[in-house]
């Protein structure tokens, strides 16, 4: 039944990362098949600005990740607010292999620091 469905998904919300244990309600599940993500209230109150469903309409509740509305969902995201963590690191994780990049293309001796006369 049910208890199966839920199992199959994370315990961690997609957003902040955090195990929500005080209420069962707190997590909201994907009904997507393929889709095994959580999300807390809080985070989709807070970062997401949507309206969560009380748990009786949230039976056909699909996540923010499988409604491109989360910011790991498209490539580049512009809006004003608290990004997911997945895509914190992925801006983060381009950032450092840009910088790897430019200090092994720029440089005189590849790595090797230019003395100063």
């Amino acid at each position: 039944g049910g208890d199966d469905a839920e199992a199959k998904h994370n315990k961690y919300c997609h957003f902040c990362q955090h195990v929500k244990v005080k209420r069962a309600t707190s997590m909201l599940a994907c009904v997507n098949q393929e889709c095994a993500r959580r999300f807390c209230e809080h985070c989709l109150v807070t970062h997401l600005s949507e309206v969560v469903p009380k748990p009786t309409e949230a039976t056909g509740w699909r996540c923010p990740i499988c409604r491109k509305t989360c910011c790991c969902a498209v490539k580049m995201c512009d809006r004003t607010h608290r990004h997911c963590k997945a895509f914190r690191y992925r801006q983060r994780r381009a950032e450092q292999a840009a910088k790897r990049t430019q200090n092994s293309n720029g440089g005189a001796g590849r790595g090797v620091p230019i003395p100063i006369p």
